[in-house]
């Protein structure tokens, strides 16, 4: 895949809550640094499948876990400097 979502928060409390939640309903999860491709500033990010974003969005307005928004982050495929220098 070459892409992954992430939910962002205003507060770590609120991505403290998101993570419990779903841990404990068997949905993967995964709490991160906000990536740079969405905001510079530090804070906290959860990684969830992609699939699942909008049953999880409802499950969150139904549980009071408030959230920021919900992006897709493509990877980048990392260039190799020294491979290319290579080909030279």
């Amino acid at each position: 895949m070459d892409y992954y979502c992430v939910m962002t928060f205003n507060s770590t409390s609120h991505a403290l809550n998101f993570e419990k939640l779903f841990k404990g309903r068997g949905i993967a999860v995964r709490l991160m640094p906000v990536p740079r491709q969405v905001s510079s500033s530090c804070g906290t990010a959860a990684e969830l499948p992609c699939q699942l974003r909008e049953e999880i969005q409802k499950l969150c307005h139904q549980q009071h876990i408030e959230y920021d928004e919900v992006h897709m982050i493509h990877h980048k495929q990392q260039k190799n400097w020294f491979a290319d220098w290579i080909k030279k």
